[in-house]
């Protein structure tokens, strides 16, 4: 599967394209709101670009300027006034180093009201790539993030 095939399977209603990085990105938002989150609601973006190879760096410096157009643009109250917000960021390829998903797949960087979830889908596997794991500060968003990430962004997941 290229980048392509795997673009349009997902189910990115509305992406706008605009440049993170060098990377030219397809970006999403919408709005969640939850009882059940103590009435929260989480202002989402997701965001997919594709490159040649990725590695620990790329991703990094990919995921941490995502979260700041996330910040940036997000409507609403101020982060931490019954909202916060999530940076879903992936980055596809067919060549995937093992220290890129060792990033991902390591517990991300805490934000003041902020989640800032990278990832990584590996086309010559079909495996997605993200942290998994449950974090302290927010943790009653966990299994939401979780979910809502394989679902966005595909079924076949590889938890590492």
């Amino acid at each position: 599967m290229n980048f392509q095939e795997y673009y349009g399977k997902l189910n990115l209603v509305n992406a706008a394209q605009i440049q993170i990085t060098h990377f030219s990105t397809f970006v999403t938002y919408e709005e969640v709101f939850k009882w059940k989150w103590g009435a929260t609601k989480l202002k989402i973006f997701s965001f997919l670009a594709y490159s040649g190879e990725i590695n620990k760096q790329q991703i990094e410096s990919y995921s941490k300027e995502c979260l700041r157009y996330a910040i940036k643009n997000k409507k609403g109250l101020p982060r931490g006034w019954q909202n916060g917000v999530v940076a879903n960021n992936v980055l596809v390829s067919e060549r995937v180093t093992a220290d890129a998903i060792a990033f991902v797949t390591s517990r991300p960087d805490k934000h003041f009201s902020a989640f800032e979830m990278p990832g990584v889908y590996d086309l010559s596997s079909g495996s997605l790539y993200f942290y998994s794991g449950g974090v302290i500060w927010g943790a009653v968003y966990d299994k939401f993030i979780q979910d809502y990430i394989s679902d966005k962004f595909n079924k076949t997941i590889a938890y590492v």
